[in-house]
């Protein structure tokens, strides 16, 4: 038995040093975290092992200590929203300490301290602060004197504690007790301040105590507590010149000599001190839970109006948590995060002041305390909602990181706006994307948002065809060079097509923004084309905006075709340069050849004389049309040589082939023409340039280097072989009917042999020359 008493004894003294009492919570440090002035017990900062939350541990100085084990055995019993909320406590057995864990709270002291250096001391901060704080006491009070019928005893600077929020919590309930002999604070009243000691308690009248109203020496020592706030160093209730001129009535019925006369904590609260709209606010927010839809919607407009207003602290830590704890209802009545669930429609307005609140935060504590909750909100079914999320979407969305973005809470929500009913949601859904294009993977940007956009730039609303436009513009940078040169030039011309004249604007106006990303050809060959047409646009702000663009663009394509000149020029005197620093050989051209002899020299062709073509003996035409000069046909010699091959170009169709005898040209890659017996056609002979007829009525070819013939060009003769020689045959005598023939269209004008065939029926010929 002595050693199981031993072990106890040595597990309650380990609780005691390295934990809180054996409790689910770690001290951050054994050293007291405030000089809070306690007189019974220190108080440390710990965390909740199980989920790291701050907490505020009261450790008793003493072991055992009677008082420490009376304020532990109240505060568990006392729950109010004005009451330093308990969460849990251990009396350590065999002569071990107490510990109370309660929210995370700091002394008052401590708290003023900081509103001071913060925002000045007797700012306006400090005195709606200040008033808030009295009210929350009176609420405290009302609670535990009237209603409990219980009294604190030890109403003092030391027995209330601020949230982070800036709420005032009643503790301290050391000599709490019921209005009797035996009660703690009769026992202990030495323990009390005498400064905040009503004048019964001071004379020891317990009787008179006892006779009176339950709340007379809790009122008496509030009235003492707020000569304090204004004046710490008072020394009586009479020294309250400080005091503001909206508590000195409070103040002087508090401190009444007689105890009955004193004002009631219901009383007090409804004093116009308390009337302001800061108080008002917060208590609202208190009541939230029992407003009405309409009174939400209200207080919701009014609160995002003025958050700016509110200190930060309150803000963060008060208003915040209220609004997530709505979100954090809704979702658990209607359905999981993400999930399918709606919220009252007068919820929405909260959004707003929520998103407010957060940008007062550091970007880790954005995440920590705002997207959790706005992240559920993306998961609501309610219109109104999603509206209010994406009108805000641009104080939040820096904070998403790009997995969140692309994960189906984010981006799959946000694109059922896309093809919603409604015109606005579908309008600040396109908005949206603003805000999150750049954290938008390849597929989500490039393909499917780009859907999107095609379907909305024919929306039946002109707004958000509008809108499409200048979002699609303001994105185009994100979006990959393929995707750019395949929608935004269509895109953007669709617009100016449009019959919306703002539609034709912005197409217009994103054309000009986006334009490094059109090259000249662009512009030249589709963006001038396109947007000459406005130049008369109907509406005046379209025309004096094309008229700008075009002039813009004009003196690009000005400006591209004089560089265009400048590279032209660069290059060819490069070129040059080049040709004189290495001269080009010319080499004589390979020529094949189909025999196994190779090709040799050619024998010029003798001259051909007037005789040959005056001679009458051997004109061999035998008919009297004297005014046709025919040359004389002659037989080419035939080639005796075995080993080089002839060559020979046939005469124009206007020669008989006796007149005319081959000749082979000097230089093996060059043939010379027969000189022709009519003189050459006039500059001004159009029909040269077609391959017109010949005054002979043949279809001699063009001599002019680069002319066009519409005759299809003679073959080259054959070749002779080495025991075979080229011979060209004598063409048969033409027949009078021939003759005459070409001797009518020699004397007829220029082309008149072919206009004689015209068809009746006309062609489509252009003979207006």
């Amino acid at each position: 038995m002595q050693f199981l008493k031993s072990t106890v004894m040595g597990l309650g003294s380990a609780f005691t040093m390295g934990s809180v009492g054996g409790l689910p919570f770690s001290l951050e440090s054994t050293e007291p975290a405030y000089d809070a002035g306690l007189p019974d017990f220190i108080l440390l900062r710990g965390k909740a092992k199980a989920d790291g939350s701050s907490v505020a541990v009261f450790k008793s100085k003493q072991p055992s200590n009677a008082l420490a084990q009376n304020a532990l055995r109240r505060i568990k019993t006392l729950r109010h929203p004005n009451v330093l909320a308990y969460i849990d406590g251990i009396d350590v057995p065999n002569n071990g300490h107490v510990f109370i864990v309660t929210e995370d709270v700091v002394p008052l002291n401590a708290y003023l301290d900081d509103i001071r250096a913060e925002y000045g001391a007797n700012s306006n901060e400090e005195k709606v602060l200040i008033a808030w704080g009295l009210r929350s006491i009176l609420g405290a009070l009302k609670f535990i004197n009237n209603d409990v019928k219980l009294i604190h005893g030890r109403l003092n600077p030391t027995s209330i504690f601020v949230t982070k929020g800036g709420e005032w919590k009643l503790g301290g309930f050391e000599l709490t007790g019921e209005p009797s002999m035996s009660a703690p604070f009769v026992q202990h009243d030495h323990t009390v301040d005498p400064r905040f000691k009503a004048p019964e308690c001071a004379r020891r009248d317990w009787s008179s105590v006892a006779s009176s109203p339950t709340y007379a020496v809790d009122m008496y020592a509030l009235a003492c507590l707020i000569i304090y706030l204004h004046h710490p160093s008072f020394s009586s209730p009479s020294d309250c010149s400080r005091v503001p001129s909206g508590l000195s009535t409070f103040v002087k019925r508090s401190t009444d000599a007689t105890a009955s006369r004193r004002l009631n904590p219901d009383q007090a609260l409804t004093s116009a001190y308390f009337e302001s709209h800061f108080l008002r606010q917060m208590t609202f927010l208190d009541e939230l839970a029992i407003k009405s839809p309409d009174e939400k919607v209200e207080f919701y407009k009014d609160l995002s109006a003025s958050i700016d207003a509110l200190p930060k602290h309150t803000a963060v830590f008060k208003v915040l948590p209220a609004l997530k704890a709505i979100v954090d209802f809704g979702v658990a009545t209607g359905g999981k995060a993400g999930g399918n669930y709606k919220l009252d429609p007068s919820e929405s307005h909260m959004l707003p002041a929520m998103v407010k609140i957060g940008s007062q935060l550091s970007p880790d504590e954005f995440k920590d305390q705002v997207l959790p909750t706005l992240i559920k909100l993306f998961g609501c079914n309610d219109r109104a909602v999603r509206l209010q999320l994406l009108q805000m979407m641009e104080s939040f969305a820096v904070h998403f990181d790009a997995k969140l973005v692309n994960s189906n809470v984010i981006f799959d929500n946000i694109c059922t706006g896309f093809h919603d009913t409604s015109a606005v949601l579908r309008e600040y859904t396109v908005k949206s994307m603003l805000h999150i294009a750049d954290k938008l993977s390849d597929a989500n940007l490039n393909t499917k948002l780009m859907k999107f956009f095609a379907k909305l730039q024919t929306d039946p609303e002109p707004a958000i065809r509008t809108n499409t436009t200048i979002c699609l513009g303001k994105i185009a940078p994100h979006l990959s060079a393929a995707t750019r040169a395949k929608v935004l030039l269509p895109a953007f011309t669709r617009a100016l097509k449009d019959p919306f004249p703002h539609a034709r604007l912005a197409g217009l106006r994103t054309l000009v923004a986006c334009d490094e990303y059109f090259t000249y050809q662009d512009v030249a060959c589709a963006i001038i084309p396109a947007i000459a047409p406005l130049m008369l646009d109907i509406s005046p702000s379209v025309r004096d905006e094309t008229l700008t663009c075009m002039a813009d663009y004009i003196k690009k394509i000005q400006d591209e075709a004089a560089q265009m000149k400048v590279r032209e020029a660069d290059e060819e005197r490069e070129r040059q340069l080049h040709e004189a620093a290495n001269p080009a050989v010319i080499d004589a051209a390979p020529v094949s050849t189909t025999s196994s002899a190779s090709w040799q020299p050619p024998k010029p062709a003798a001259p051909i004389s007037a005789n040959d073509f005056n001679d009458d003996g051997d004109d061999a035409w035998g008919d009297d049309l004297d005014d046709l000069t025919s040359p004389t046909t002659t037989t080419p010699a035939t080639s005796t040589s075995s080993t080089t091959a002839s060559w020979s170009t046939p005469a124009p169709s206007t020669f008989s082939s006796s007149a005319w005898q081959a000749s082979l040209a000097p230089k093996p890659v060059h043939v010379t023409p027969p000189k022709p017996l009519q003189p050459a056609a006039s500059k001004d002979d159009f029909f040269g340039d077609w391959g017109a007829p010949s005054s002979t009525g043949s279809s001699a070819s063009r001599t002019g280097s680069g002319s066009l013939s519409l005759q299809k060009p003679s073959a080259p003769t054959g070749f002779s072989g080495a025991s075979a020689s080229l011979v060209k045959p004598a063409e048969p005598k033409k027949s009078l009917q021939e003759r005459r023939s070409e001797a009518k269209a020699k004397r007829e004008p220029l082309g008149a042999l072919k206009l004689q065939n015209k068809p009746k029926g006309g062609d489509n010929w252009d003979w207006d020359m």
